[in-house]
């Protein structure tokens, strides 16, 4: 069965609300998949087994907030490279995290970017619109100004809902996403488990945030900000777990006496690809 096929069969015996349904699931997998029993089916229900290669990589799009002395091409940007790079995209209509948990903080409309096949099927599915290149790199702008966070992901269960075929190593596209702290699934999912393979599948592509406790005022904004708990006070010291910290930047927007910045740590791979094939994908767009 060709993907187009399959797609179609697929998608028709997933309604919208069985699709949000599933996203909100994703928390509460995350919760009990570390009981004996049950942990690891739950995992394998929404593909987060240890074989499985869904992975995430994010981007922040403050520039602001990023050290730029290094002169290294930022977050944002790289995310516009893969714009650039794509021969297909598409916004979809609405954000599924989202819609699935009624956000009243950011808006809802402000959908992923699909790059490659998945796009297609958006659009076929009338779950988006065909979007330039022009049209992309502005919808990244917005998200920027929205405050949002960026993720380029790369979800193997969202492949089983819009009906692709399995194959082994193979990602038929990849997306863009803009995230809240309040509703996106990634970060609930990670919040909710203690599974190591699990929360490793979500990863910065280089920056850090660090913190200047000469300027620090001790607020605590920057705990309350963070949405994976990476930052907690110690001693009335404010502690960044660097491991856990994404990068995402949220801490450094919220910090008053600027404190925060966020910086590279390791070096950068070219591309955001670049990232997804170390991780052992093979890219089909």
């Amino acid at each position: 069965m060709n993907l187009k096929k399959s797609y179609k069969k697929r998608i028709k015996k997933l309604s919208g609300k069985m699709i949000l349904f599933i996203f909100r699931l994703f928390p509460v997998i995350g919760k009990y998949s570390a009981l004996p029993l049950v942990g690891p089916s739950l995992k394998r229900m929404i593909n987060l087994d240890p074989s499985e290669l869904t992975q995430t990589y994010v981007l922040n799009l403050n520039r602001d907030v990023t050290d730029k002395a290094r002169q290294v091409v930022l977050p944002i940007d790289m995310m516009k490279q893969m714009v650039w790079d794509s021969k297909y995209r598409a916004i979809m209509t609405s954000c599924l995290c989202r819609t699935a948990y009624s956000c009243e903080n950011f808006p809802r409309n402000h959908g992923c970017i699909f790059i490659g096949g998945a796009a297609k099927a958006v659009v076929e599915k009338h779950m988006g619109r065909e979007a330039s290149i022009e049209e992309a790199l502005a919808h990244i702008d917005r998200g920027a100004e929205l405050g949002l966070v960026g993720q380029a992901m790369w979800v193997e269960v969202e492949a089983y809902i819009f009906g692709f075929k399995r194959e082994k190593g193979v990602a038929h596209w990849l997306e863009i996403c803009f995230c809240c702290p309040c509703c996106c699934s990634a970060f609930k999912l990670i919040n909710a488990t203690k599974q190591p393979d699990i929360k490793s599948r979500f990863r910065s592509v280089g920056w850090k945030a660090d913190i200047d406790e000469e300027t620090c005022v001790r607020c605590k904004k920057c705990i309350d900000a963070c949405p994976v708990k990476a930052i907690s006070c110690r001693d009335n010291r404010i502690m960044i777990d660097e491991e856990a910290c994404l990068g995402c930047g949220l801490c450094a927007v919220k910090c008053g006496k600027d404190s925060i910045k966020l910086h590279l740590e390791t070096p950068l791979l070219a591309t955001v690809e670049d990232y997804f094939i170390r991780g052992g994908l093979r890219i089909q767009k």
